[in-house]
């Protein structure tokens, strides 16, 4: 068995998958599969050229340099110069339609639907009362909230709560994990609202999960009677925001949740059903 022969077939094997991963990462299919297939056979195509590179070093400066006279080849200074001008364009990205052109050959992707979307969590389902219903769309910079919802009677004082998370997500140092949906989770913990923990008597989760990362529905029930008020508390990176609701239990069906900026919530509102 001769290694020369490994050596040479392996590196064509490593070429052909490198060829392939290569035409579907220019045509923008970048699976997580074909990007890492990419990066190992590329890692085994360097150290098998390093080998080659190494035990033919004298036929390559034979191609580099003339045997009498030791001045370069053409085809050496040739070689060299197309090998600077396109280093030189792809860093300056120069080259950058060239680059980009494989977007024109990928499939179209279908466009996502504009309808919006509730995850749908319930609470308070076996205590008796008022049924509601709080639809909550949050602003798209607003990354992992963390959120309580509590009802407090006519005189702003605590009556019970209406959402309180178990658990609460925050960004992996990984920014590959972030992208696939994977976030480091730990207990909430109640001093990440302010607000909500210096008036609930209660801190018992109503829900076994982290807050929804996106829009939501909470259905639930309150106790309250006449006119109250409903309470969120959204905390997002380092800024809190408190949201505040009137309902009128005979008058209005709707209600509008509202803060002085809404600018990590875009859109909440309560309504009776």
């Amino acid at each position: 068995m001769k290694r020369k022969n490994i050596i040479s077939l392996s590196v064509a094997f490593a070429f052909l998958s490198l060829s392939i991963t290569g035409i579907l990462l220019y045509i923008k299919q970048k699976a997580h599969a074909v990007e890492i297939t990419h990066t190992v056979f590329g890692l085994i195509f360097v150290g098998f050229a390093i080998f080659h590179i190494v035990n033919n070093w004298s036929s390559i400066t034979g191609y580099s340099k003339e045997r009498k006279s030791g001045k370069f080849q053409k085809e050496f200074i040739i070689a060299g110069l197309i090998f600077g001008i396109v280093l030189i364009g792809t860093a300056s990205e120069f080259l950058e339609p060239v680059a980009e052109a494989g977007k024109f050959l990928a499939p179209k992707r279908p466009k996502k639907s504009e309808m919006l979307s509730f995850e749908e969590v319930k609470t308070n389902q076996d205590s008796k009362g008022t049924n509601l219903r709080i639809l909550v769309e949050k602003n798209k910079e607003t990354e992992l909230p963390i959120v309580a919802i509590w009802v407090e009677d006519a005189d702003h004082k605590f009556v019970e709560n209406l959402y309180v998370p178990a658990k609460q997500a925050k960004m992996p140092e990984s920014e590959e994990e972030a992208r696939e949906g994977h976030f480091d989770m730990a207990d909430f913990k109640p001093e990440s609202l302010s607000k909500w923990q210096s008036i609930a008597t209660s801190k018992t989760p109503l829900s076994e999960k982290e807050t929804p990362h996106e829009n939501f529905v909470v259905n639930s029930k309150t106790s309250a009677k006449g006119i109250f008020y409903v309470i969120m508390e959204v905390k997002s990176k380092d800024k809190n925001e408190v949201y505040e609701a009137k309902v009128d239990e005979v008058n209005g069906r709707l209600s509008k949740l509202q803060s002085k900026n809404n600018s990590l919530i875009k859109s909440g509102l309560i309504e009776l059903l």
